[in-house]
């Protein structure tokens, strides 16, 4: 029995020290990385995350992550229904911001990290436009460099289901743990 205990122990060490693997992640608002028994505690709105990480050339990468606003419904968005992934969606408008750090190499930025998590698990993409009837200013879609010691403000727009209401905004780029914001009730 206790060779059970002690080999249960070591497993449950190894597996919380496996799951905190990947990208660092430090600095404003930060906790601990999610492990198979506790949960990363939501950020609120307008506070960001420091992470840093080592690029695929192998050059640093450090930068802090904010999710500014979010606001549903949104009016005066022109876009066909038939962008979004529901019958006559509301639309909803994120705003994010990434900086650089100044010793950091070119961040690059985009919508495709970013998504609103459902009170069911599911998750909304962005839209993944800018132009014409999107709110300005929007956040790159397919990438943008923000250099060192610089910053990148912009709006993503989600189409949701009518009379629901994410309870998560989500930013999660593979190799770092996902962090995630509360949204307010209204």
């Amino acid at each position: 029995m206790r060779i059970r205990t002690t080999v249960a122990a070591a497993l449950l060490l190894v597996g919380a020290t496996a799951c905190t693997g990947g990208g660092a992640v430090d600095g404003e608002a930060s906790s601990p990385a999610p492990t198979s028994t506790t949960a990363a505690k939501a950020l609120t709105l307008g506070s960001g995350r420091h992470w840093k990480d080592i690029d695929g050339d192998g050059s640093y990468i450090a930068a802090t992550t904010a999710a500014l606003t979010y606001t549903q419904p949104v009016k005066g968005v022109h876009l066909p229904d038939g962008l979004a992934d529901f019958p006559d969606p509301e639309w909803a408008v994120l705003e994010v911001r990434t900086c650089a750090d100044a010793d950091s190499t070119n961040v690059i930025v985009a919508q495709s990290p970013w998504t609103l998590r459902l009170a069911d698990g599911t998750r909304v993409k962005p839209l993944g436009l800018s132009g014409y009837g999107v709110p300005a200013p929007a956040y790159p879609v397919s990438g943008a460099a923000v250099g060192p010691g610089d910053c990148l403000r912009g709006k993503l727009t989600f189409g949701l289901a009518r009379g629901s209401r994410p309870d998560r905004i989500v930013y999660d780029v593979e190799g770092r743990p996902a962090v995630t914001w509360a949204v307010p009730r209204s």
